[in-house]
């Protein structure tokens, strides 16, 4: 599967998420550990070391930032990995040049420059555009060039319609997400689209649509899973076990599909299609994703957002 860049998971996408949600309640420490010296950089997530910034950069040649975005990238000298998270006007970065010099930075963007300040002194600086983030870190009383470039960002929203009727699951990869959508009876629909600044616009078949806008930690929207059914709905970025996972086999010689939609504490609601006939999705086991039917045993597929789930 190829990536325009580096690959954020959850874990790193949850806590840039929450360090946006506190520039509106004006926090903007960093932990008391931040200015302490190492020799090594411990990389956040699986960002990839990017190029020297070049000195013919200017704030002048960079176009206005984006106004979602992650970017992830280094210091020249490997001193720093850092994690910067763009939120219209808002700005968030984790720096990490090693345990325990870790530092969270928050602040603002305006055109195409960014400016955050953490603890200790701890500051970054910078150029910022839809291609790449060039500036400088101010760390120990000394001031390091970066390079950032944009990062995937891999994410899970799980929850519930408003008034219970169904469950869902979302898995965002970059630009492009997958969804699940069930009752766990007979109401399910597959759908599949793209990830637009906060927007997330996702199709199935028999008219499935689902619409939403991510905000903080959380996708708020409405799904229709099928012409006639809509429900407004509410998902939270949520850790494994929760997601999407499907298992395409042949029971009693019929080709059935199986969807489940997992909720972060384990809950799963599915629906089997054996056929033509929609039934509960056998219990799934989280532990090695296996299931049985009929005495068979099985194994489910955990669905990322990049994959195809909707056949032309």
């Amino acid at each position: 599967m190829a990536r325009s860049g580096p690959l954020y998971t959850l874990g790193a996408v949850a806590a840039l998420a929450a360090i946006l949600l506190t520039v509106d309640l004006r926090i903007s420490s960093a932990p008391s550990n931040a200015a302490s010296p190492a020799t090594t950089a411990s990389p956040v997530g699986t960002a990839s070391p990017v190029g020297t910034p070049s000195p013919s950069t200017s704030p002048a040649q960079v176009a206005s930032a984006p106004q979602h975005a992650l970017f992830a990238g280094r210091s020249s000298g490997d001193e720093f990995t850092v994690a910067i998270a763009i939120n219209g006007r808002k700005a968030a970065a984790d720096l990490n040049a090693g345990l325990p010099s870790q530092a969270s930075l928050t602040g603002s963007v305006s055109g195409g420059q960014v400016k955050l300040t953490g603890g200790n002194g701890v500051g970054l600086t910078g150029a910022v555009s839809a291609a790449a983030v060039f500036g400088t870190i101010t760390a120990f009383g000394r001031a390091f060039p970066f390079s950032a470039e944009p990062a995937v960002v891999q994410a899970v929203y799980a929850g519930r319609s408003s008034g219970n009727e169904v469950t869902l699951a979302v898995d965002t990869e970059g630009n492009k997400a997958v969804a699940y959508v069930c009752n766990g009876k007979n109401i399910e629909a597959w759908l599949q689209g793209s990830v637009s600044g906060n927007q997330v616009t996702l199709t199935g078949k028999k008219g499935a649509t689902l619409t939403g806008t991510l905000s903080g930690l959380d996708l708020f929207g409405t799904v229709t899973p099928r012409t006639g059914q809509t429900f407004p709905f509410a998902a939270a970025l949520s850790p494994h076990p929760a997601g999407v996972y499907q298992a395409r086999i042949e029971v009693n010689g019929l080709a059935t599909r199986i969807g489940w939609a997992v909720l972060p504490d384990g809950t799963q609601i599915g629906v089997a299609v054996e056929g033509t006939a929609e039934l509960p999705a056998p219990p799934l086991d989280l532990s090695d994703n296996g299931f049985s039917i009929d005495g068979a045993s099985f194994t489910a597929a955990p669905v990322a957002g990049q994959d195809v789930v909707v056949s032309p």
